[in-house]
């Protein structure tokens, strides 16, 4: 039939920590909102990752995050407690005390018999976990900071503690490891590849099967490898960065058939926009499919309401200027579950993270193609 538009939305200026706003949703603290203006703005990116950690790290460094089993058992009938150290660079930067309840009884029996480890039930089930912020700080002298959190979901309750070194983001390899180095930057990069599948998983990246450790191209800034890999939620980190709301603007939003939208957002940050996506999206679902067509829920919160963890996959990367000489830099990525298939294309402004600076410009943006592409 012919194509319609879809409702359109803009979503209102919040309190930053009411929202940060991704595909794994968020709830305002409960018990009082931690203190995350305090924290410098890349701590405050950590303290508020909602199971990525690992990633956002292994993104920073370019390269692996390790982790290290210190002990998982089960202290009661569907309880088990598990503490685990990220190492990067040969480097224990973080240690992670949890405790798992489990009251589905396909999760334990996948525990028990199935092999699947406590740090992946999310992952092997395909559940997207709510994330609930309890509480952050920094410890006496500021070396570390602690964060305490919730991930839970469909009868699997996490309750977290995390105690991270103040300096993760400065970590430097060792003199004797062998880091590659890769010279110049295509216009266009291969995906990054997953590690071997006998990597040690665990709850530092829940969207990943296997433990995280991209490797991206010579040319990137920490900061952009961060929003390259970005499994769903990068309204999340540049809110927690700038501890500020973001406006998010969404100009299309097309019904091409009864199954396929095209939709196009917009995000800006202190009023000047740094990121335009295009996305193509694909219901494989009925029941979706009739939940969107009778506005019951809308696209951008399909994966979130039906409670699915989408798989990520990062297909391509690449950097460039307009014909005014501005940077910019995209990528192009697949989340995907049973019920939804999403095809996006995103390009960020070079100066995404640059926002204090006065003369601070996006004019990169501000020229665009049909689909929000600088040109």
């Amino acid at each position: 039939g012919e194509g319609r538009p879809a409702p359109a939305s803009m979503a209102a200026p919040k309190r930053a920590e009411a929202h940060l706003g991704d595909i794994m949703g968020s709830e305002p603290p409960t018990n009082g909102s931690p203190a995350l203006r305090d924290f410098e703005p890349l701590h405050r990116v950590v303290v508020t990752a909602n199971g990525n950690l690992q990633r956002l790290i292994s993104s920073y460094h370019n390269t692996r995050v390790e982790v290290r089993q210190v002990h998982s058992r089960q202290v009661a009938e569907g309880r088990f407690e598990r503490e685990v150290v990220l190492v990067c660079f040969g480097v224990e930067f973080a240690v992670a005390t949890s405790t798992v309840e489990i009251s589905r009884a396909d999760c334990l029996e996948a525990i028990t018999t199935g092999g699947v480890a406590i740090g992946q039930l999310f992952r092997h089930l395909n559940i997207l976990p709510v994330f609930e912020l309890l509480g952050a700080g920094y410890e006496h002298g500021r070396q570390h900071f602690w964060r305490d959190y919730l991930l839970s979901g469909e009868g699997i309750h996490c309750k977290i503690h995390e105690r991270i070194r103040s300096d993760v983001f400065a970590l430097k390899p060792l003199l004797t490891e062998s880091v590659p180095s890769r010279a110049g930057l295509a216009t266009t990069s291969p995906a990054p590849t997953e590690p071997p599948s006998s990597a040690m998983p665990s709850f530092g990246d829940i969207m990943s099967p296997n433990t995280t450790g991209f490797s991206l191209p010579d040319g990137f800034t920490p900061l952009q490898r961060i929003l390259l890999t970005a499994n769903g939620n990068v309204e999340r980190i540049v809110s927690s960065y700038y501890y500020e709301p973001l406006t998010v603007l969404v100009p299309l939003s097309h019904q091409r058939n009864s199954c396929v939208y095209d939709r196009q957002v917009t995000m800006l940050v202190r009023g000047e926009p740094f990121l335009h996506a295009k996305s193509t999206i694909f219901l494989t679902d009925p029941e979706w499919e009739q939940r969107v067509q009778e506005g019951i829920v809308p696209l951008g919160s399909l994966f979130r309401a039906n409670h699915v963890l989408p798989t990520f996959h990062l297909r391509s990367v690449g950097r460039g200027r307009d014909a005014s000489g501005h940077g910019f830099f995209w990528r192009v990525y697949t989340l995907a579950s049973t019920g939804m298939t999403c095809e996006i294309t995103e390009t960020f402004a070079e100066d995404t993270f640059d926002k204090d600076l006065p003369a601070a410009s996006l004019r990169s943006l501000e020229t665009s193609d049909d689909y929000g592409l600088p040109i």
